[in-house]
């Protein structure tokens, strides 16, 4: 990993590719796609370039320890096998974001690298915001939920399960003539190349719909990826602006599309024919409050959408107090375990359960977190808006048909690839800037018409 890692540095960062990427910037005949390719290509040379090959090969040889390290810690539950490893990370990831240069402190860089332009002041407010209305918010719903149904725990043979989910993600539109689903342990989905986009979901006996709506947030990801302009593949244009921007599209297909009471309905009688030792008494408005259980829980990956974005928030929090020299690496099991009781009212009973759930941190992967939430913020603004542009999807999605919200979501975000900065795409599809209002009221309504009463 080090080495193929140098290697790229080192043609990234060549003097002959910076004196092109001058003289393309000079060149006032290039068309507004050719512009856009130069733009991202003179953002990409200026970070490599900053960033000295050795700790480029530093940081490769680092992650791939502290990940395969990780493998053998979290099913032990032991943290002093991973310690070290996240104590060198840290380390030299504050080298990294000193070496790439930040507006006010040095979270700015490593966020960036994975939001372009955003900051972790605009975040941190943005955050504040959502979390002042979705902890009251989420307590009053939780407290109307009650007990887990228990139909969710029933046994569901696994190769059911990936049959039905294959039938579903060619139902919502993914063209299985240029990709596969698979299973994997984590669900995941990465390009190939043009016309191979893989994409793989999770299944487990007792989890049912775990591994439909895996299924279908991945789904999100790889609809994305086989609708960028491919008459621009090979170019810097040919991909998506932002992680945030690529999770919004697995939260909506996951959550506005999927959980929605017209999806849910138009699923149950297809999951039935299937799995009727699991569902077979279940009545759609059960179906749905069970597809919509919010309750307190452990795992960031299996949370309902009440709960979920205030797993992101602390872990956010917990990555601002490391790299602002507040938190030391070989203190995140107490530091982690305290936020979940802050904020979900929870501890876990291990670090395997706890602070090692997730692989991120891992892989160095420090300010890749609150791009999950501002997906889902952006998630929830453009389904808004597609509605109200198109009118209401209910009748489309009660009979499984998306082709219109598709159609809509192609031609203002897939089709644009890279043409735009993630924030600027994002105004410009929402007509607004992002921000935590429409998600709010969104969950709102929501579970407001699932509990009949005003939240």
């Amino acid at each position: 990993s080090a080495a193929i890692e140098g290697i790229l540095h080192d043609r990234m960062t060549s003097p002959e590719l910076g004196a092109i990427i001058k003289a393309l910037e000079d060149d006032d005949s290039l068309d507004t796609d050719q512009a856009a390719g130069v733009r991202i290509l003179r953002r990409d040379y200026d970070k490599a370039t900053r960033v000295p090959e050795k700790l480029v090969r530093a940081l490769a040889e680092r992650r791939a320890l502290a990940y395969q390290a990780w493998t053998g810690a979290r099913p032990a539950a032991d943290f002093s096998q991973l310690r070290p490893h996240l104590e060198e990370l840290v380390a030299l990831k504050k080298e990294e974001a000193e070496a790439l240069g930040y507006t006010n402190e040095p979270y700015d860089a490593l966020l960036d690298n994975h939001e372009p332009g955003a900051t972790t002041a605009e975040i941190e407010t943005m955050f504040e915001d959502l979390s002042s209305g979705l902890k009251p918010l989420a307590e009053a719903i939780l407290e109307e939920a009650g007990p887990r149904p228990e139909w969710l725990a029933r046994p569901a043979t696994p190769e059911l399960q990936e049959t039905f989910c294959k039938w579903l993600v060619a139902q919502v539109g993914f063209d299985f003539a240029s990709g596969r689903l698979d299973t994997s342990p984590h669900p995941f989905t990465i390009p190939i190349a043009l016309g191979d986009v893989r994409q793989t979901t999770r299944t487990e006996p007792g989890a049912l719909l775990n591994s439909v709506y895996a299924a279908l947030h991945e789904t999100g990801h790889a609809l994305y990826e086989q609708r960028l302009p491919a008459s621009l593949y090979g170019t810097p244009v040919h991909r998506v602006p932002s992680l945030g921007m690529h999770e919004s599209q697995s939260r909506l297909w996951e959550n506005q599309v999927g959980r929605s009471r017209s999806f849910t309905d138009f699923l149950l009688p297809k999951l039935k024919d299937r799995f009727a030792d699991v569902l077979g008494e279940v009545a759609p408005d059960e179906f749905h409050r069970g597809a919509n259980h919010p309750e307190r829980s452990l795992t960031r990956v299996n949370a309902d959408e009440v709960t979920y974005n205030l797993h992101v928030v602390l872990r956010f929090e917990i990555e601002l107090k490391l790299f602002r020299d507040e938190l030391e690496a070989g203190d995140l099991p107490t530091a982690f375990n305290d936020a979940m009781e802050r904020h979900l009212g929870i501890t876990p009973p291990d670090d395997g359960a706890g602070v090692m759930q997730d692989m991120h941190w891992s892989m160095g992967g420090f300010g890749y977190f609150p791009t999950y939430t501002i997906g889902t913020l952006y998630a929830a603004a453009f389904y808004a808006r597609a509605e109200s542009e198109l009118g209401s999807f209910g009748d489309d999605l009660r009979r499984g048909e998306t082709s219109r919200l598709l159609a809509w979501l192609t031609r203002k975000i897939y089709e644009q690839g890279y043409r735009l900065p993630a924030a600027e795409l994002a105004t410009e599809v929402a007509g607004a800037p992002r921000s935590a209002t429409p998600f709010l009221d969104y969950l709102r309504a929501k579970y407001g018409a699932i509990y009949g009463r005003t939240f």
